[in-house]
This record gives C-alpha cells, sequence and structure tokens, in this order.
C-alpha cells in the first residue's frame, strides 16, 4: 500500500468505521457496487478508474452504501461501462498505470463525449503545474488530492450528480427552447406570408371598392344630370304641345290663306326643330324601372334596406314602426333604394332612431319616416330634393341623395319631401305612392256609351289639356278634361266614356296607376286608353312597362285622330 492509499486509510479509520459494501477484486474487470439508494440530487452512476485496488476499494467502502459505482482499474474497462451506462460522475486518478493516458487527458475527452458529466481529478501529487493545467483546459469540474476523507467523497459525488443532473435538464431545455424558437419563427414566417397576402387581398378590395365608388359616384351624378334634363325636356315640350297644336288647327281654318299657312308651316317646322334639339340635349336619358310596379310593404323594405346598409359598414338609427302601414303600390328594388337613402339622410343628420308611419290621402299613402336627427331649417326643407343642393359640402355632401330618390319615385308616381318634425326636435322625410289596389276598389259598370263618343282627358297642364280637347272636338268627339287622378276616377265612374288620356306625370299620382285602376273598372276600354308624355325618348320604355300606347309630346294631330279611330 502506497503512502497516499496508507493515509486515506488511516483518515477513514480515524473518522469512523466505512460502511458496508464489497471491495472490488484484484483482476482484471470494473466492479459494479450497487448502491442501497441513488441519490437525490441526480441519475446515472458514478464512475471512478483507479489503478490502486486499495483506493477503490476504499471508494467502495466510503460511497457505495449511497451511490450506484462503477469500479475500474483501466481506461479500457471505463469504455465499456461508458458504453452502456449514463455516468453522471467521472473520477480519475492522474496516474493510471504504465501504457495508461494519463487523468487529465482522459477527463479532457470525456468532456466532448459527456457533456453533462461532473468531472473530478483525483491524484495524490500535490503538483501545483497539474492543477493549474487542469483549471486552465476547463475539462474538469473539481480536484481531489489524496489522502482525503469520506465526507469528502460522498460531498463531491453529491454535488456532481446533481450537477450532472442539472446539466442534463437545462441542456433538455436548451433543446426545447430552440425547438419551440424554430416553430415561433416558422410560425411567424407564415404569419408574415399571411399578413402579406390578406394585406394584398385587402389592397386589392379596397382599390376594387374605390373603383366601384368612383363609378357610383358617376353613375349617381349622370343619373341626376340625367334627371333633371328629363324634366326640363317635359317642361318644354308641354308648350311646344300647345304651340303645335294650335298652329295645326289654325292651319285647317286658314287653309286659304296661303300666306297664313305658309308662315303657320314655319311655326310647325321650328317647333319640331325645337323638340329635335331637347332630345338632343338630354344626351343618354335616365333610364326607366327595369321592374313592374307591385304590392309593398313598406315595414319590410324598410327592415331590409336598414339590413344592407348594416351589413355593408354603414352606422344605421333603430328603425321602428308606428301603427298600421297599408300596402303600396312601388318598385320593390327601387323603393328600397330610396329608403337606404332616407336612411343614410337621418344618419348624416346624426339621427338615433327612426320611426315609419302612415296616413292616407285620396287614393294615394304618404309614408311619414320621423327622425331624432338634426331638424331641417327653411333652406332644406324648401331645396332638400333639388340636385347639388347639400349643407354637408365639406364632409363629402354631393347633394344628390335625395334627388336620386325624387327621380326613382317619379318613375313611381311617388314624390318625396323632407320637413321639420311635429312637435319634436328631427326631421320628416315623407314618401308618397299609389295605394296598393284591393277588391274593394272595384266600382260597378257604367252605362253604354251615347252615339257621340265621349273621350277623358286627364291632364294638370291646362294648356295641353285644352289643345286635346279641341282635337277631340274637331275629330267628332266629345271631350270631358280633369286635372287629378281623383277627379279622372269619379268621372270613370260616372260617364259614358269612349277613350281615356292621361298624363304619364300628374299632380296626385301617376297616370300609368290610373290607366290601370281604369283598365280595372272598365274592361270595355282596352285598346282605347292612351299615356300622353312629352318624355319622347322614354315613348318606347314606357310602352313596354306600361303596356299601354303612347302619344309623345308635342304630337300632331294626325296621331291623335288616329288614336280615336
Amino acid at each position: 500500500m502506497n503512502k497516499s492509499v496508507a493515509g486515506l486509510v488511516r483518515a477513514q479509520r480515524g473518522a469512523r468505521p466505512w460502511a458496508g459494501g464489497p471491495s472490488p477484486p484484484d483482476s482484471a474487470g470494473a466492479a459494479h457496487v450497487p448502491s442501497a439508494h441513488l441519490s437525490d440530487m441526480g441519475d446515472g452512476v458514478v464512475l471512478v478508474i483507479d489503478d490502486d485496488a486499495a483506493v477503490r476499494a476504499a471508494v467502495a467502502a466510503a460511497a457505495g452504501a449511497e451511490f450506484d459505482l462503477r469500479l475500474c482499474a483501466t481506461v479500457a474497462e471505463a469504455e465499456t461501462v461508458l458504453a452502456g451506462e449514463t455516468v453522471a460522475v467521472a473520477m480519475v486518478d492522474h496516474h493510471l498505470g504504465v501504457g495508461q493516458p494519463c487523468g487529465l487527458d482522459h477527463l479532457v475527452a470525456l468532456a466532448g463525449r459527456l457533456p453533462d458529466c461532473y468531472r473530478v481529478l483525483f491524484s495524490g501529487d500535490n503538483d501545483h503545474d497539474l492543477l493549474l493545467a487542469a483549471i486552465n483546459r476547463g475539462h474538469v469540474d473539481a480536484f481531489l488530492s489524496k489522502p482525503c476523507r469520506r465526507e469528502q467523497f460522498l460531498a463531491l459525488f453529491r454535488q456532481g450528480c446533481g450537477t450532472a443532473r442539472l446539466r442534463r435538464d437545462n441542456r433538455a431545455l436548451v433543446g426545447q427552447l430552440a425547438e419551440r424558437n424554430a416553430a415561433l419563427e416558422a410560425a411567424a414566417r407564415g404569419l408574415e406570408a399571411s399578413v402579406a397576402e390578406r394585406t394584398a387581398h385587402l389592397e386589392e378590395a379596397t382599390t376594387r371598392l374605390q373603383d366601384k365608388h368612383r363609378e357610383l359616384v358617376r353613375l349617381e351624378t349622370q343619373s341626376a344630370v340625367s334627371h333633371l334634363v328629363r324634366g326640363l325636356a317635359h317642361e318644354l315640350n308641354n308648350p311646344l304641345a300647345a304651340i303645335l297644336g294650335y298652329a295645326q288647327r289654325l292651319q285647317r281654318r286658314l287653309a286659304e290663306d296661303r300666306e297664313a299657312h305658309g308662315k303657320l308651316d314655319v311655326i310647325v317646322t321650328e317647333v319640331d326643330r325645337c323638340r329635335t334639339l331637347v332630345e338632343q340635349l338630354r344626351g343618354q336619358p335616365a333610364q326607366l324601372l327595369d321592374e313592374g310596379l307591385v304590392r309593398c310593404h313598406p315595414e319590410q323594405l324598410l327592415q331590409q334596406s336598414a339590413q344592407r346598409l348594416f351589413e355593408a359598414g354603414g352606422q344605421v338609427p333603430a328603425c321602428s314602426v308606428a301603427g298600421g302601414v297599408p300596402p303600396v303600390l312601388g318598385a320593390p328594388r327601387s323603393l328600397g333604394r330610396v329608403l337606404e337613402q332616407v336612411l343614410d339622410n337621418a344618419t348624416q343628420a346624426g339621427a338615433r332612431t327612426c320611426s315609419l308611419s302612415a296616413s292616407t290621402l285620396a287614393d294615394r299613402i304618404q309614408l311619414h319616416f320621423d327622425n331624432d336627427g338634426e331638424t331641417p331649417d327653411d333652406a332644406v326643407v324648401a331645396n332638400a330634393v333639388k340636385p347639388f343642393f347639400t349643407t354637408r359640402s365639406t364632409t363629402g355632401g354631393r347633394g344628390l341623395g335625395l334627388t336620386i330618390a325624387a327621380s326613382l319615385l317619379r318613375d313611381q308616381a311617388g314624390t318625396i319631401s323632407i320637413d321639420r318634425r311635429p312637435k319634436a326636435p328631427g326631421a320628416r322625410i315623407t314618401i308618397t305612392l299609389p295605394r296598393a289596389a284591393t277588391p274593394s276598389d272595384r266600382l260597378p259598370s257604367a252605362a253604354p256609351p251615347p252615339a257621340r263618343p265621349l273621350v277623358l282627358v286627364v291632364d294638370d297642364e291646362p294648356l295641353i289639356a285644352e289643345v286635346l280637347q279641341d282635337c277631340l272636338l274637331d275629330a267628332g268627339c266629345d271631350a270631358h278634361t280633369v286635372a287629378t287622378c281623383a277627379e279622372a276616377l269619379i268621372a270613370v265612374q260616372r260617364e259614358p266614356l269612349r277613350a281615356v288620356l292621361a298624363d304619364v306625370n300628374l299632380a296626385d299620382g301617376s297616370g300609368i296607376d290610373l290607366l290601370r285602376r281604369v283598365l280595372a273598372l272598365r274592361p270595355q276600354l282596352a285598346g282605347h286608353i292612351a299615356l300622353v308624355t312629352g318624355d319622347a325618348q322614354a315613348h318606347a320604355d314606357l310602352a313596354r312597362t306600361s303596356g299601354f300606347p303612347v302619344l309623345a309630346k308635342p304630337f300632331r294631330l294626325e296621331q291623335m285622330a288616329e288614336f280615336i279611330a
């Protein structure tokens, strides 16, 4: 036994008896010293490499009861342990004998193979250079000098097992962290790609919406201007019709006065020229309704319009219905657009609520939309439906909303107006439309017509009514002229009529609606009912949508005679 081992044994004996455990054999081969229990500080085995059997026996006696020891005499024996087991602590003697590497070199090699292992250099030399080399090379965790006490072994092994476990856990956490970071980076790249794709889609959608918005503004402006020109043409055609009618009548009466007849012929020619200029001024005409007039329920259309505005991202006042609202005769899609404009107008005025109520005026229904927004002043009340009139030009208002609504309603024999809300702050928008017909509207048939035909003329322009009356008298017919739908229905009920002529736009309703009711009351008048309009370019569309023949102002007397015949 060398001096170091003797000192170690003496130190052990001086402390207390060694704990039980078998001594390693003197023959070659690693001794497996099973422990009574593994240390709670770490998992794995403790590898001790020392060529001195006495040292191995002393280590086994000192730590075999607490640690799972692998005692080896050579590096070759240790390789067998390293190949099949997890080593938590490796304590290697620096001097392993002839033909063996030094312990420090072996620990340096183990550092690359077992990064979690706690490495201890064990030596009996008090060589400071050796200690400095072990520390400087950085591959040794502890240095244990022979001889040493039992407590030193136990403390060092406990510390080594705990350190190995911490290293293993830290390395696992670092691996998990790396995996999580890689997953996060992949997710971030995927999110970036998704955001870029979604951004591209949103930009594309925004571009399309902007294009649609510009197109909508253009169409609304074009529609408003077109409706204005259409109204202008109607207003011009009325006096032109009177001039043409009287000129032709004078031509007939002054047929023998060649000079007067020639001058009157100039008047007729110039009227035709004026009519052509009016139609050229119209340019592209406003489109009439592409849908028929049917029975509509305003409360349902209001709810649908509010839903469409809400789905489009707009602010919508809370809508309610006060009392019963009778059905009206209208075009559902166009009337829905009108109600959308009514709600949008209320929203722009700061309204939070909008209430629908109704009242009956003769054969027409007045729909009242009361909102609690800004109260209109006299200028708004007087000019709200005029084109380009707006009090919100600084916020993008174009003054076309209610104008377009008025144009759409005009094609449905309806009107729109704005006023102050009665008995409360806010505004009231009133839409007037024909009442939807019911079976109770049918009236009894009148008596057979007399020998001289009687023609009913319905026109709110006195000059036009007078011209038509004179033309009918010249054609051998009696004429009865009225200005409103209500008067016309009374005449239809009382008079034995041969034919009916009605202007398209009347003060209290639509001529189309009137003629439909007349035909329902007097089916025998089929083929002897016609519309009169100043909108010449709408001639074909009116004939198609209404089903009635149309006389376009200004018309010649020959056309009137052909219709009566």
